[in-house]
Parts: structure tokens; sequence; C-alpha cells
């Protein structure tokens, strides 16, 4: 397939702003095609597969799985602008992303948007809040990162630095009723 023909696709692929089953649609590619294809998604193109959720979740969920398969830079690029505070914590059936999040040493621009995520969310969901704790108590416990997770919080100079710190160790030393780990 050319260039211009992987475009084409994508275009077409981009044109619906459902997430429904954009998996299944780039599984008929060559998984060469289908890297492609995800890696050249700007933000906005991203932003609209995973931010717009009205009854898509689950789908968003499983396109996500997907990902990890045929590209982890696109993975993580998705996760990243997924975890929008405005929007909330993607929640689905299978949860595979959490799980990811929690069972990966995942990287450091996402780490910092998940206490960014903690930081920012001013709706306060106690769900949303549960799950980012259980990723920071995994990244913090599973790979010995707790150091890192409170000098990036100092390093923002916030004004409430010390109750950002004190929530995150409380959030690390609880037991939680979703566990992703």
């Amino acid at each position: 397939m050319t260039d211009n023909e992987i475009i084409k696709k994508k275009e077409e692929l981009m044109s619906e702003h459902w997430t429904e089953d954009l998996h299944r649609s780039l599984q008929d590619f060559h998984p060469d095609v289908a890297r492609k294809i995800v890696d050249s998604m700007d933000h906005h193109d991203i932003y609209i597969k995973v931010n717009l959720r009205h009854c898509q979740e689950d789908y968003i969920a499983d396109y996500l799985e997907y990902l990890w398969d045929i590209s982890e830079d696109a993975y993580w690029r998705h996760i990243s602008i997924s975890l929008d505070t405005e929007v909330g914590l993607l929640w689905s059936d299978n949860m595979s992303h959490l799980k990811r999040l929690c069972t990966t040493r995942i990287p450091e621009d996402i780490l910092m948007a998940v206490i960014l995520f903690l930081i920012d969310d001013e709706r306060n969901i106690y769900q949303d809040t549960e799950a980012i704790g259980c990723i920071l108590k995994a990244q913090a416990e599973k790979f010995d990162r707790l150091e890192e997770i409170l000098s990036y919080i100092k390093c923002l100079n916030l004004k409430d630095e010390s109750d950002i710190i004190n929530q995150v160790e409380e959030l690390i030393k609880k037991e939680f009723n979703y566990y992703f780990f």
C-alpha cells in the first residue's frame, strides 16, 4: 500500500467520530499499515477517538488494547490524551488500559499525566481518584517510583504541595475497592 493510499484510508477511518469498530477496521490491514495509520494520528484525531465517549467506553478500551499490540508509542499517546480531567477516566468492561498502567513501568510522561490528572481533577469523582491512586500505588510499590512521584510534585511548585503529597501518600497506603494489579 502506498503512502497516499494509507493517508486516504486514515482519512476514511478518522471521518467517523465514534470509535466503535476502529480496532476491527485496523485489523483488516497488514500490521505495518495499521501501525503507520495510528502512528500518524495527531492530537485531535486521538482526542476524538478516546474522549468522545457517549456509549463508546468499551469500544475505546478494546481499541486501546489492540493498539498495545501494534504500536506502543501510539498506545501511550492515546493513554496520555485520554487522561483528561474534563472527561474523566475511561471506565469499561475490561479495564485493560488501567491494568496496564498498574502492571507496566509506565513512561515518565504518562506518570506525570497521571499525577496531573489527580491534581487538576476538580470533579473529585471518587471512582476516578481511587483508580489514579491504584496506578500511583502500583508505580510506587511495584516499580519503586515513590521518590520520582514526590519529586515531580515538588517541581511543580504548587501552593498546596504538602496537601497533594499527603493525598498521594494516603492513596498509596490505601486499600481500594478497585484493584488493577
